[in-house]
């Protein structure tokens, strides 16, 4: 390495503003985006993207390598926006080999991305229901959700993500060392070890969080460059057919359902655009809470489909009113639920 680490923290600081754009748990982009290291960064990226060596580095490792698809991740550059370096990928059998080089600083990457398998943790249940998606907290889930007392639901399941590799496979290393060699040959740099990659940058709050933001993510790409430990990883939703659920939970579901179908129809949104609206539940109705929502819907453009909707509102809004209490829904309001639904055509939306 010919930088240290803070020599490497003084090339930060001048293309991205120190202590600035910091809220609490947020980021005040257009404040950064304002400042003078970042006009600095721009400019930057826009005078990379004119870098003939660039360009004619890709074109010999794709004429080197014509059995591995070259991908240019860098085309965004004279925009001036994203990155602080040149990125490619090769793609090998099994793998993805990927390049980045700075513009920043005289220093490159090689890595591998690759599936690996993982076993993650389940938090909550999902079911497609009636045209919706429901998610159900595992916290909710007991002897009432599964019709067959038999079933359970799983501590955890295994599943598939991609992971960052610098120690290369064989099959990956002529490849790597090939690319390697032309990247010194072109730019005259070095490569970044994780080690120093990986080093928290103080006081910013660009490209990600404050404390969270490392050497790597400002000098070449933001990426998941330092795994989280297994109590972070992010908790599954594990796929349940409704067909085994018990009755009570499908009452509830169904009358959530007709709730939901009526405030799409009046919530705005270009017609263009398609929506999968994602419910999360515990399984039971709450009074309060469906009243709530009920009394916050408007008509916002009047035509045959709103003003339908409008009405079956109030016809659930007299229901919900009429009712005890939290829990299952009464038999009435789950038959008016079937009803509007079969009605409604939720397939058809």
């Amino acid at each position: 390495m010919n930088h240290t680490i803070d020599e490497l923290l003084a090339i930060v600081y001048e293309y991205y503003p120190r202590g600035v754009g910091i809220l609490d748990g947020d980021i005040d982009r257009n404040l950064c985006d304002r400042t003078e290291e970042h006009a600095r960064l721009v400019a930057a990226r826009r005078e990379a993207a004119t870098d003939e060596r660039w360009h004619a580095m890709r074109r010999r490792i794709e004429e080197r390598f014509p059995d591995a698809p070259l991908m240019n991740h860098s085309l965004h550059l004279p925009t001036g926006g994203l990155d602080a370096c040149y990125s490619f990928t090769i793609d090998l059998p099994g793998s993805q080999l990927w390049s980045h080089v700075s513009f920043l600083a005289p220093y490159y990457l090689i890595y591998s991305q690759r599936w690996i398998d993982v076993v993650k943790r389940v938090e909550s249940v999902r079911v497609v229901l009636l045209g919706m998606k429901f998610f159900i907290p595992r916290s909710a889930i007991g002897p009432q959700f599964f019709a067959d007392p038999h079933d359970e639901l799983p501590k955890s399941v295994p599943d598939k993500e991609l992971d960052i590799a610098f120690d290369l496979s064989p099959d990956e290393l002529p490849y790597a060392e090939w690319i390697a060699r032309e990247i010194e040959a072109t730019f005259g740099c070095e490569p970044m070890p994780p080690e120093v990659g990986t080093v928290i940058v103080p006081d910013l709050a660009t490209p990600r969080l404050p404390g969270e933001v490392r050497l790597y993510d400002c000098l070449f790409t933001k990426d998941e460059w330092v795994k989280p430990s297994p109590s972070d990883v992010p908790a599954l939703a594990v796929t349940v057919d409704p067909r085994q659920l018990t009755a009570p939970f499908i009452a509830v579901l169904t009358v959530l359902a007709a709730l939901y179908h009526i405030a799409w129809a009046l919530f705005p949104r270009e017609p263009q655009m398609g929506y999968y609206w994602g419910i999360r539940t515990d399984g039971v109705l709450h009074k309060a809470e469906m009243l709530e929502v009920l009394a916050k819907l408007r008509l916002h453009v009047e035509s045959p489909v709103t003003l339908r909707a409008m009405a079956a509102a109030r016809e659930l809004e007299a229901l919900i009113a009429a009712w005890e209490g939290d829990g299952a829904p009464p038999d009435a309001m789950v038959a008016w639920a079937s009803g509007f639904l079969a009605d409604w055509n939720v397939e058809g939306e």
